[in-house]
């Protein structure tokens, strides 16, 4: 399961809000005054918020927009008869999906080569096995000195 960035949406607390209402949408015309229905705009998806001034997606609000882009984003409070707020809007880019993973890799050997620097030479040091099978060890070995 990939490793999925989770994003808090918070707000300030209202005293006279018994909830809020978060609304989410990609067109930020809608929530024009003249086009904003609350919960009954069309295109807009909304989340009711009890007891707290923030909410963690996707995690407690499964049906917000998967695919990556700007969302515009509306928070309404409302009182304890229904009343609600005109909404206050905040926008940001939502991304809920992960890259692919690497398509090729593996685990290589190294040679077994340490150089030290003495008296302004580099000395290469190598077991006798690295000597013996790795060409390229022995030349940096004879060339080195």
């Amino acid at each position: 399961m990939p490793f999925i960035r989770k994003r808090r949406i918070w707000w300030g607390p209202v005293p006279e809000a018994t909830s809020y209402v978060v609304y989410v949408s990609k067109d930020d015309k809608i929530y024009d005054p003249i086009k904003f229905l609350w919960e009954k705009t069309p295109d807009i998806v909304s989340q009711p918020v009890i007891g707290k001034t923030e909410l963690n997606v996707p995690d407690e609000w499964p049906e917000f927009p998967k695919e990556p882009g700007t969302y515009h984003i509306a928070i309404t409070s409302r009182d304890d008869v229904g009343n609600q707020s005109e909404p206050f809007l905040l926008s940001g880019v939502f991304k809920f999906l992960a890259p692919p993973s690497p398509s090729k890799g593996g685990i290589d050997s190294l040679p077994l080569v340490h150089s030290v620097m003495d008296r302004g030479r580099t000395i290469i040091q190598a077991s006798l096995e690295e000597m013996r099978n790795n060409e390229e060890v022995r030349d940096a070995y004879f060339k080195g000195s």
